[in-house]
């Protein structure tokens, strides 16, 4: 939209407009005000946090520039060598950084909840060169209601709020933003970007109350709005199989959205956080399942075991769900079906994970989980297969056949550790329905190492910046961490950057 096409709309004017109140947003905002700039967030919800108040809360920390060399490894070249070297040069100074801004941050201490995934004492990639030259640190939370939460471990934060220190990093940053008086707009969804003749973007159209609005930029724009795991069109369109989501409906891709009408280049499309999920149809988000022993498999839909079950990476167990058989058009192993016995029913809730936004806390003994019809089971494997429309023989056989892996202590199939491994033989037997879950998207408006906004020629785009997840640098694998990272230095980056452009005449 142009300038003489907007002159009829309430407007407010600002230097610099940050489109997205979640971790990018906050940090840009801090950024651009303290570098002198007058600053507006608008937020389409009606509170701030986004994905960075619902994530587990870990900050990934270099400490070495090698770790460059991993970094472009697991991005398979798709991101910039400058881009990179800022970033890791940037995220060895975050622990400072979180000090500046008044909080505490301690080292994570990787504790192991189930045995689905690896524990967070590596890197994701243990066997890529230079993965090593890194740790992970968390905010350190401050006991202010007298509660005990910051003497809790991992596990029994979890199991106390849901999940473990991501409320804490965005305690830290709001309160920031609140201490500078920096004017937030929540309930106002941007819908278009101004850009003049030659291209400067100079402020967004949006909506607020039934009503549009202008909110002019006289520097820059910022758009930190997430990414696009719940739109349907968006996964459609970039995603290699289907996915449900584990956050919520304000990851609609609304910034990708306007930065292409803009002219943006995008990359990363096919990058994903993903897992493995439950997905209930009373409620909008999937549930993260973890097995609480070693007596489960993973079968298909026709009930045969597929992979190792304890060696899928934590951010990259959907993957071996996707296969797509084009001969019966479909994709065989989606869903498909966590097995257990009663042993494993008993031990520990199947799902206790840091997703709290579902409004149902999955019980103790899973008898809730299982009254609702979620999980199934099946006083013989014959029974359960009936439920998951499989063949009785072919279930039996494929537990069997663990279960004599498990007696002679090696997996001639798919190599599953001796004692990782624990026979499926307490009946009753019970199933629960996976499928590939998005924790977060990757893909979004390509940005160089000033967080400017690149268009499909490689140029920025006058006035326009991105940080976070809607534009990560991570073009094919994650690391751990990694996307608070981004937050905390492209945000600033961008902020600063944005709030160093000259005015508008």
């Amino acid at each position: 939209m142009m300038p003489e096409q907007i002159k009829q709309l309430d407007d407010i004017e600002s230097d610099v407009i940050v489109i997205g109140y979640g971790g990018a947003g906050a940090v840009a905002a801090i950024a651009a005000h303290d570098a002198g700039a007058k600053v507006t967030i608008m937020e389409k919800m009606p509170s701030g946090g986004g994905a960075t108040f619902l994530a587990s809360g870990g900050i990934l920390i270099p400490t070495d520039l090698e770790f460059s060399q991993y970094l472009e490894a697991i991005c398979f070249n798709t991101t910039p060598t400058d881009v990179i070297e800022t970033f890791v040069k940037e995220a060895m100074n975050i622990e400072n950084y979180i000090h500046e801004i008044g909080g505490e941050s301690e080292r994570w201490v990787s504790q192991e909840i189930g045995t689905s995934f690896p524990p967070l004492s590596r890197p994701s990639w243990p066997n890529i060169p230079h993965g090593k030259s890194m740790v992970r640190c968390h905010i350190k939370a401050p006991d202010e209601d007298h509660s005990g939460l910051d003497k809790l471990t991992m596990p029994e934060r979890v199991r106390a709020i849901g999940r473990p220190y991501g409320p804490d990093l965005w305690r830290l940053l709001s309160r920031n933003v609140e201490k500078r008086e920096i004017k937030i707009l929540f309930n106002t969804r941007a819908k278009e970007l101004v850009q003049t003749e030659s291209g400067e973007v100079i402020g967004v159209i949006a909506e607020r109350q039934g009503r549009r609005l202008l909110l002019r930029a006289n520097r820059a724009v910022i758009l930190t709005t997430g990414g696009f795991g719940a739109s349907e069109s968006l996964k459609k369109t970039f995603l290699p199989c289907p996915f449900c989501y584990a956050g919520l409906s304000f990851a609609s891709g609304d910034g990708i959205v306007m930065a292409q009408k803009a002219g943006a280049a995008l990359w990363h499309t096919l990058g994903v956080v993903g897992q493995l999920g439950f997905k209930a149809p009373e409620f909008e988000a999937a549930f993260q399942p973890r097995a609480a022993s070693e007596r489960f498999i993973f079968v298909d839909r026709l009930g045969r075991r597929f992979t190792n079950e304890t060696a899928e990476k934590l951010h990259n167990a959907w993957r071996v769900t996707s296969l797509f058989d084009p001969e019966r058009l479909t994709y065989p192993r989606i869903p498909c079906y966590m097995i257990f016995d009663e042993v494993t029913m008993k031990k520990a809730p199947i799902s206790r994970d840091w997703r709290p936004h579902n409004d149902h806390q999955w019980s103790l003994d899973n008898l809730d989980e299982l009254a609702r019809g979620w999980i199934k089971k099946g006083n013989t494997l014959g029974e359960l297969a009936r439920q998951l429309s499989m063949e009785k023989a072919v279930l039996e056989n494929t537990i069997i056949r663990f279960n004599e892996y498990c007696m002679k202590g090696t997996d001639a199939d798919f190599g599953r550790a001796r004692d990782s491994m624990g026979p499926i033989d307490k009946p009753p037997y019970y199933a629960l329905e996976l499928r590939p879950m998005l924790i977060s998207t990757q893909g979004g408006p390509a940005h160089d190492k000033e967080s400017r906004v690149l268009d499909n020629d490689g140029k920025p785009i006058p006035r326009l910046y991105a940080a976070g997840e809607l534009s990560s640098l991570f073009g094919w694998l994650y690391e751990a961490g990694g996307g608070h990272a981004e937050c905390l230095v492209f945000g600033k980056i961008a902020g600063r950057n944005a709030a160093n452009e000259k005015p508008l005449a």
